[in-house]
């Protein structure tokens, strides 16, 4: 039930468009269906190179709901947990297919280059129960296990140029095996989190010392001193009775400028941070 969880969610318009007098690129959706028993949480970042890459983000995380809804019809989280890994990691290259079909049609009955509506896409599939992530192209995703501690759930994709990545619109469609990563996490969780790139210097661990080498190598780690404490102030706010909305003003605000990496960040920032409520923490009004 969506009651059990307390999710905030946002986007702000990075520095750099401002400057530029362009829009945010980010989208962000949360949706939860009690019929079928769990929540979708989706991010997408529109290719800052692409002309329309807002309008290209914002269609794929109000249409990509539908088509996930559509394929699973009818069967429980639990249902697809008992699938084997590469029959969920199917599904996905079907969900994800047909989202690209549709905003292929979408390109050409609005007469708008497909390539212009380029943005990546991050799915993430949510209950007490485990999760389930799939994406294109990079951002950030990560999970609180029952033991609290923190995980990632996804590795971004990383061409051979700096910044360099993939989108929905990418000629990967001849191997979207190969392109499509999808990651499913079989235990119970406490708290979910995925981003846009512009917020994981302010919220994960991306390089660390290697003593034995002297080198500097890549990270994927979240930070529990960043998150912890904001899963506590979700609580709080639950506990004094804000609402929804509020939860979602007061988090734009913190991704504005709540700390000097947010502060300072050029790019769009986008977060969505949920965590599961106990009995008693629900029953709070």
């Amino acid at each position: 039930m969506m009651d059990d969880w307390v999710i905030a969610k946002g986007s702000v318009i990075g520095s750099r468009h401002i400057e530029d007098q362009t829009p945010c690129q980010d989208a962000f959706q949360v949706v939860y269906n009690n019929d079928l028993d769990f929540g979708i949480a989706l991010i997408s970042d529109g290719a800052g190179s692409a002309k329309s890459s807002e309008t290209g983000s914002n269609f794929i995380v109000n249409k990509a709901p539908e088509i996930i809804e559509s394929k699973l019809s009818g069967i429980t989280f639990s249902d697809v947990f008992k699938k084997e890994h590469e029959d969920i990691e199917n599904i996905f290259i079907d969900i994800l297919t047909e989202l690209k079909g549709l905003l292929f049609e979408f390109s050409t009955e609005n007469e708008i280059p497909f390539k212009d509506l380029a943005a990546t896409v991050i799915i993430l599939l949510f209950n007490a129960e485990g999760l389930i992530c799939s994406h294109i192209g990079d951002g950030r995703a990560g999970f609180l296990d029952a033991e609290s501690k923190w995980h990632p759930v996804l590795t971004p994709f990383r061409g051979e140029l700096a910044n360099q990545t993939i989108f929905l619109t990418s000629d990967i469609w001849d191997k979207p095996e190969d392109f499509i990563r999808t990651s499913v996490i079989k235990e119970p969780i406490q708290a979910f989190t995925l981003m846009t790139d512009g917020c994981e210097n302010a919220t994960f661990e991306l390089s660390h010392f290697n003593e034995k080498t002297q080198t500097y190598e890549k990270a994927n780690k979240p930070f529990s001193n960043f998150f912890n404490p904001n899963i506590e102030a979700l609580k709080t706010l639950h506990r004094a009775g804000k609402s929804e909305s509020d939860i979602d003003q007061l988090w734009r605000n913190f991704l504005k400028d709540g700390n000097e990496k947010f502060a300072s960040e050029l790019d769009d920032k986008t977060l969505i941070l949920g965590t599961l409520l106990t009995k008693g923490e629900q029953d709070v009004q």
